[in-house]
């Protein structure tokens, strides 16, 4: 007979291990609707999500924060979760001593802004992922980016041994050195220059390009090539404002143009533009896509193509809009973020490769000879062609006119092609999806057909990234991530785009609305703060924001204002009066302010 007190006991027991060992096993990440978080779901370290609540864990354990930070696309996230974060024994040894924070930068911008200074600071270079241990304060210690394992370990069993022996001099020394260094003088000085004399600062914004520029290949740097947009952008709109500009500034960017196109940042079978290439000529691609990368240069193209028609920009452009429609886009609306550099196999970049195999079983003979000529592949047989290449132009910049039909023909069968697929980011952000629609009006101005995606952009804007007078970074999901500067900014100026060119008054009504919001929200004593909320203290705020990878976000909120017709005027004048101040440091490096240098000169001309 059963014993039905030992059974309700023997129950009990058994849950309680079956709570214990799922605990055990999922993180704060489990079910996390952020892709990159959620991947660390099930790693043996125990991940925290970055929170007041995690920083008063590390206070009562006085244990030091290890943040990881990284994102979805990244190629090297993926490396380090496989070799460390997945083994048991890193996990254990993670988790008895420190509280292990993950983070997606693309959630809390600000504080990775933060953590890349800091490093940089601190070794020269910083990138992703980004790994900073703090004090149980949120201060930061040390950090680095990749390691393989061997090296991961030497470092969690050095920094446990020291913050066991001087925890308290180690954090009482990091609290002074970040405070201390954190914005430095020529970031934070104002200096006055008369504004007839603007002109220096304009000028040395060119000249700081050029020096940086590569004459020979397009870019800027000497190593990795990134299409550095606003910069590329900023340079484009001082050739349009100024007919005497040295004719070496227009040669140079119609130079990187036709290199980012006619080379290996774009992929010429699938469309879109990668995030960077390795070295210096274009050729060698990281293969990650970024939403932010395609729509400032679909942008970018088309408005190179009003200055200089006929010479490919627009299709280009069209081509690269075309891509984020069919790669990027969410049948129920909205853009994700970006498509991994990492195929569903975990191989770097293999939906770009081709064998001459797989081409000779796709293509008729015509089409691989013609594509053997055009890609100069080596001879039948050989030993190297049986290697993997990467797809060459097929059409449009470094195409053959003669050969259109042709390259038309193949590029359609390799684009259907069975490949491996590369795994989406399928969060959908607010300031990337203002980005989107910028590029489809942009789109929609030279080809109506672009109208109907464009209103829909808007509409999802409008309907799921803002609440009231409030932007919501992460489309369904506002309380995951910070809400920024950029998104107010990004938001506001793409809205008021639309209504200029719909002539849709709600979309202006909201544009100042958000506009408004923003000074409100992030314009405290005279700075620019970008984010609201500070778990690390310390934020001194900005007099400028800088340029990034994307343009500022002060830049385009100012520039939105002195657009508005029927905003508070005293918005208006404050804006006025913002895009007059300057610093030491754009002074010095007006390289990192192109957006801000252009638009005052936009303004003084007007």
């Amino acid at each position: 007979m059963l014993n039905l007190k030992k059974f309700k006991s023997r129950l009990v027991i058994t849950l309680v291990i079956a709570f214990y060992s799922m605990t055990l096993q999922a993180n704060q990440l489990s079910q996390h609707p952020s892709p990159y978080l959620a991947l660390h779901a099930e790693d043996p370290v125990d991940w925290h999500v970055w929170s007041a609540e995690t920083l008063a864990k590390a206070k009562k354990e006085n244990k030091p924060i290890y943040l990881s930070i990284g994102y979805f696309s990244c190629h090297w996230c993926h490396v380090m979760q496989r070799e460390s974060y997945s083994n048991k024994a890193v996990g254990r040894q993670v988790n008895k001593s420190f509280i292990a924070v993950k983070v997606d930068r693309e959630l809390r911008p600000q504080l990775d802004r933060r953590m890349i200074a800091f490093v940089e600071r601190l070794n020269g270079t910083a990138g992703w992922p980004l790994n900073v241990f703090l004090t149980p304060d949120g201060y930061p210690m040390t950090g680095f980016t990749y390691l393989p394992r061997k090296n991961f370990v030497s470092v969690l069993n050095q920094l446990e041994q020291q913050w066991r022996e001087r925890g308290k001099e180690i954090a009482d020394y990091a609290k002074q050195y970040f405070l201390s260094t954190e914005q430095s003088e020529d970031e934070t000085t104002r200096v006055q220059l008369p504004a007839e004399n603007f002109y220096m600062v304009a000028n040395g914004f060119t000249s700081q390009a050029m020096r940086l520029g590569d004459e020979l290949q397009g870019g800027f740097g000497e190593s990795n090539k990134f299409p550095s947009s606003p910069q590329l952008s900023a340079l484009i709109s001082q050739i349009e404002m100024n007919q005497e500009i040295d004719p070496d500034v227009t040669k140079f960017v119609q130079l990187t143009l036709n290199s980012m196109a006619s080379k290996n940042l774009m992929d010429h079978i699938n469309g879109g533009f990668f995030r960077y290439t390795t070295d210096p000529d274009w050729q060698t691609p990281h293969f990650e896509k970024m939403l932010y990368d395609n729509s400032q240069l679909a942008v970018i193209y088309l408005h190179a193509d009003r200055l200089w028609p006929n010479k490919g920009y627009k299709e280009i452009a069209l081509r690269t809009v075309d891509f984020m429609l069919q790669a990027m886009a969410d049948p129920v609306g909205g853009f994700y973020s970006s498509l991994s550099a990492v195929d569903i196999d975990d191989v770097e970049g293999g939906r770009y490769f081709w064998t001459q195999d797989e081409l000779r079983e796709l293509l008729t003979d015509e089409e691989f000879q013609f594509l053997q000529q055009n890609w100069s592949l080596p001879a039948a047989g050989t030993e190297r062609s049986k290697e993997e290449f990467l797809a060459q132009p097929l059409k449009g910049l470094g195409a053959a006119v003669s050969k259109k039909q042709v390259n038309q023909q193949i590029l359609n069968k390799l684009a259907g092609a069975k490949k491996p697929k590369m795994p989406i980011d399928t969060k959908k952000l607010a300031n990337l999806n203002a980005l989107v629609l910028n590029a489809l009006i942009a789109a929609a101005e030279v080809d109506k057909k672009y109208m109907d995606v464009m209103t829909q952009q808007y509409h999802y804007l409008r309907d799921n990234l803002i609440n009231g007078d409030e932007v919501v970074r992460f489309a369904g999901n506002q309380l995951l991530s910070e809400t920024t500067l950029e998104d107010y900014a990004f938001v506001s100026f793409a809205l008021m785009q639309y209504s200029k060119f719909t002539k849709d008054r709600q979309a202006m009504k909201i544009s100042e609305s958000l506009a408004s919001k923003a000074f409100e929200l992030y314009f405290k004593n005279d700075r620019w703060f970008t984010d609201i909320h500070q778990l690390i203290p310390g934020e001194k705020g900005f007099w400028l924001v800088q340029d990034s990878v994307l343009t500022s976000a002060l830049t385009r909120l100012l520039d939105a204002v002195l657009q508005m017709p029927t905003i508070d005027q005293k918005i208006k004048n404050n804006a006025k009066q913002q895009l007059l101040v300057l610093t030491r440091d754009v002074m010095e490096v007006p390289y990192h302010y192109g957006s801000f240098v252009v638009l005052r000169q936009q303004q003084s001309i007007n």
